[in-house]
């Protein structure tokens, strides 16, 4: 859990403890561990993104409004280009570390370039880089300008200790594209105190990731309290977006694996986004696994975390968390954290649709996490298929849901979702399909309707408490013990639901 960075003290500790986090260290009482599932392995994703939009349903979600049909970007075309083929081409063509021929708009790379000590190419200039079939070893990029294109390359990293590195580092570079890389990125040392991301964006608008193919191996670290709400927070990721308006990033295969842990809180993120207007998240792979955590011990990793963006559309992803659920001895409750999708407000004009989420981990587990802890929020979740396994506790933190949506303004249609508590049953289990348990300020209102849930070891399939002006009707709902309209808790002021029911009945009077 991140918090405010005015908080500080004694009220920050308290904070830490009691409160629902929205970030990327979940609070040590806001997250359960579950122990007896089947771990995720990397190799049984799917592998191609075509594979994933082909299996992928609509369930009945509007999403004109997030252009789903995703288009390759138009590359620039360029008028005078210049080949390095050598070590000693690329020496003469880089003072500096920066390219340093200024006639020319193109230069392509052949062949295969290795740098004793890690160290970065440099472009200050609108140039389109070709390396389709090169290999850079311990060469980054950093693209420093407008109109940058990067195309092609393989980037491997073996990130140094102490310092703070980067496969691509994008500074200030509006209109740029960065299209069909392919970056394996390795930190073998703790570096708790480094930023080490795969893909670095920073105030560059109208960016664009496209068809690359992202891995990155790296240990999960304590996040910086005091620099929430912004990438700074967090020192290790997959691809960190900070202040990137109209962003996109499409058809990218991310893999983030990690291998070490650094600090009480440790946590990971795949892939984060800060106070980016009108991003596109859509048609990846994103896969995370938290392989170094063992018994008792407690890890926060997050597929893709969403802070202060406005008009996000996250859309066609398929998401797979695996939290290292390996163990079967665990006996603690209360800590730990896989969610797929994880949004901290103020945000409007959220959509997240038509996505495939998976998520299995020790504890507090789920598909997509919501709060107006920081502002009000307002979002629409339709269409997505949601596996959520985890183990659920007797309070609100210990939760496993397919959503816990703290929203100021939520509407939620056309979901699949199905919740495995691998505890045994009990009525005080917090395990549900569609939540808001975890009271967080502001009115809170759902409209929730011809969505499909089923909670294995749970009571309720939709558990609102506290709403205001909220609706739940036309759902398909079935838990251990109950189903159709008696499948929803809800209090609070003006709620109803009604017309809900099973999939073995059609008269909301049958019996799980």
């Amino acid at each position: 859990m991140k918090f405010n960075y005015k908080l500080i003290g004694l009220v920050m500790f308290v904070m830490l403890i009691c409160c629902v986090s929205a970030a990327s260290a979940t609070d040590v009482d806001n997250i359960t561990v579950p122990d007896d599932t089947d771990v995720i392995e990397i190799d049984d994703t799917v592998d191609s993104v075509d594979e994933v939009e082909q299996d992928r349903g609509t369930g009945g979600c509007d999403c004109s409004d997030c252009d789903c049909e995703i288009e390759a970007p138009t590359l620039p075309t360029r008028s005078n280009s210049i080949t390095i083929t050598t070590q000693t081409d690329l020496n003469n063509k880089f003072t500096g570390g920066v390219f340093n021929d200024a006639s020319v708009d193109e230069v392509i790379f052949s062949g295969n370039f290795t740098s004793a000590n890690y160290t970065t190419l440099n472009f200050n200039q609108s140039i389109t880089i070709t390396a389709t079939g090169s290999n850079f070893t311990n060469f980054g990029f950093g693209l420093l300008h407008n109109g940058i294109v990067l195309n092609g390359a393989t980037i491997i990293i073996n990130a140094p200790q102490n310092n703070d590195s980067y496969a691509i580092d994008i500074e200030s570079a509006s209109n740029t594209i960065v299209i069909n890389n392919k970056i394996n990125y390795n930190c073998s040392y703790e570096n708790a105190a480094n930023y080490n991301y795969a893909i670095k964006a920073m105030n560059s608008e109208n960016l664009t990731i496209y068809g690359n193919e992202i891995n990155a191996t790296v240990p999960l670290k304590q996040p910086d309290w005091y620099a929430v709400s912004t990438i700074a927070s967090d020192f290790v990721a997959g691809v960190a977006v900070g202040s990137c308006d109209n962003f996109r990033f499409d058809k990218n295969n991310l893999t983030v694996i990690g291998n070490k842990r650094v600090g009480g809180f440790p946590t990971l993120d795949a892939f984060i986004i800060a106070q980016s207007s009108d991003a596109k998240i859509r048609g990846n792979n994103i896969r995370e696994s938290d392989t170094v955590s063992t018994t008792n011990q407690y890890s926060y990793i997050y597929g893709i975390d969403v802070y202060s963006c406005d008009n996000i559309k996250i859309c066609s992803n398929n998401v797979i968390m695996n939290g290292n659920i390996s163990n079967t001895d665990y006996e603690g409750n209360g800590t730990g954290a896989a969610y797929c999708i994880q949004l901290t407000g103020p945000h409007t004009g959220v959509k997240i649709c038509n996505n495939n989420l998976t998520t299995r981990n020790q504890g507090p587990n789920l598909g997509i996490y919501s709060q107006n802890y920081y502002g009000e929020t307002n979002l629409t979740v339709c269409g997505n298929h949601i596996d959520v396994t985890g183990k659920a506790g007797s309070d609100p933190w210990s939760l496993v849901s397919g959503m816990e949506l703290q929203d100021t303004y939520a509407t939620v249609y056309g979901n699949t979702i199905h919740v495995n508590n691998t505890e045994p049953y009990s009525a005080s289990n917090y395990a549900f399909g569609i939540s808001y348990c975890q009271s967080t300020a502001y009115n809170h209102e759902f409209d929730v309707y011809n969505n499909t849930v089923v909670v294995e070891n749970g009571q309720y399939a939709v558990y609102l408490e506290g709403a205001y002006n909220s609706n739940v009707y036309e759902n398909c709902l079935d838990t251990t013990v109950k189903c159709c309209d008696d499948a929803v808790y809800i209090t609070g002021t003006d709620v109803d639901y009604y017309d809900n029911y099973c999939s073995q009945c059609s008269n909301g009077n049958c019996n799980p």
